[in-house]
């Protein structure tokens, strides 16, 4: 037995808890390369452009504002039956937002400023429990739009679903695009890749809105994974959702290797003007 063959017997028992753990730390390590690259183009805009430069971080953001803005608004439309009406529909007006600390007193700072590029305002019935669940599904909605659109603009620029493997069994090898597929795709998809997936997370006042909302699924969610252990059919959970982690683990590659690219890049720009 070879010393990689012992090794992979070894791993094997824990393996579905580290392909699980694997969504975790990919996740963390996105969001470092986002805010690394968001940093080197906040750089090269201020060394360009000055004071008007750090706005091209959101502007090269727009697509992915209107699907974050669009999600609220789709969801809010869908409960419309219960009373739910959209006032406005803001894509583009930006405007600083207030940070705020116990009490509602607003913050002010010297240094730079959070910028909200778009908005929705609806109303709807007080007190209802429909109210409080469509506040919740419009504070989430563009996390699920943004998944959406990324899975679709990932066909677009490979031909392959995210749930597909591209690899080769033939020639033992991997395919990022499928065969045959335009390579014209490749000039806007990784950019519009880019633009939705930094902007699908809610917002800290999505999160606000929808919190019972969420803490309720959470709750739902860990009584059902109770349940489950109760009746001895843990490990069938277990091989879901081992499937479904390791999708979204490549999913999360993809996206950390996108991200790599473009901060090669960035990095590159800014040190052209640095110098």
């Amino acid at each position: 037995m070879t010393p990689e063959t012992k090794l992979m017997e070894q791993i094997a028992p824990y393996q579905p808890w580290l392909i699980i753990a694997g969504v975790f730390v990919l996740f963390i390590l996105l969001r470092i390369t986002r805010k690394a690259l968001r940093r080197r183009v906040d750089e090269f805009g201020y060394r360009t452009l000055r004071e008007k430069g750090l706005l091209i971080w959101f502007w090269l953001n727009a697509p992915g504002v209107i699907v974050h803005e669009l999600s609220h608004a789709l969801v809010v439309l869908l409960f419309a039956p219960f009373g739910f009406r959209i006032t406005s529909v803001t894509l583009f007006r930006i405007r600083p937002m207030a940070q705020r600390v116990g009490g509602g007193r607003v913050v002010r700072r010297n240094g730079p400023q959070s910028l909200q590029l778009g908005e929705v305002q609806y109303v709807r019935p007080q007190g209802r429990f429909m109210s409080y669940v469509g506040d919740g599904f419009s504070g989430v909605a563009p996390l699920f739009g943004g998944i959406a659109a990324f899975m679709f603009l990932y066909w677009v620029a490979t031909g392959y679903t995210i749930w597909d493997i591209p690899f080769d069994v033939t020639h033992q090898q991997w395919q990022i695009i499928r065969s045959g597929w335009p390579l014209w795709t490749l000039i806007f998809a990784p950019y519009l890749i880019l633009s939705v997936t930094s902007e699908l997370w809610p917002s800290h006042q999505d999160w606000h809105g929808a919190r019972w909302f969420v803490l309720t699924l959470a709750a739902l969610a860990a009584i059902f994974v109770a349940a489950i252990w109760y009746v001895q059919r843990f490990e069938d959970l277990l091989a879901v959702a081992t499937f479904v982690s390791s999708r979204i683990d490549f999913a999360l590659t993809v996206l950390l290797a996108l991200d790599l690219v473009f901060l090669v890049i960035a990095e590159g720009l800014v040190r052209l003007v640095r110098y």
